[in-house]
């Protein structure tokens, strides 16, 4: 009858620990997910950031396209082509784009573009610079050389 209790603990304590090893496997494992699902989200979201603008800026690399305005407290980039434009800034932690026949910026006729915060323009020697906090407050800066830039007087 000793030799039974016995038998009967340890089959016990092996139980406990099999089912304790098997948690903390699985909490660890989780957490491994979780941590390169939001990994993954960030890095598609700074490589789509990227290609967005590079597609953008060199569409409207010629005279008289591309512009930046502050309207508001709202720095925009301006992007003219056929008789509209198209104007591209930060809005409630999101990269907008709003199209219209005006350069006048109107966040009701905005669309959410990407996730970004502290987004800022600049024009400066053939080129311009687009810096931005992406969604783990790194701060990102992205160069740009224009072959036709007209800078505003």
């Amino acid at each position: 009858m000793k030799r039974s209790s016995l038998q009967s603990l340890m089959t016990l304590l092996l139980m406990t620990l099999f089912i304790t090893g098997s948690a903390f496997v699985i909490l660890y494992g989780s957490q491994f997910y979780t941590n390169m699902i939001k990994e993954s989200k960030s890095s598609i979201n700074r490589q789509s950031i990227l290609l967005y603008f590079n597609n953008r800026i060199k569409q409207h690399d010629g005279q008289g396209l591309l512009n930046i305005i502050t309207q508001d407290n709202i720095q925009a980039l301006v992007l003219v082509q056929d008789g509209y434009t198209t104007l591209i800034y930060e809005q409630d932690g999101h990269l907008v784009e709003q199209s219209s026949e005006s350069a006048e910026i109107k966040p009701l006729e905005a669309q959410n573009i990407l996730e970004l915060t502290h987004l800022t323009f600049t024009l400066e020697n053939h080129g311009i610079t687009i810096t931005y906090l992406d969604q783990t407050n790194q701060t990102v800066t992205l160069k740009y050389t224009l072959n036709a830039l007209e800078l505003p007087s």
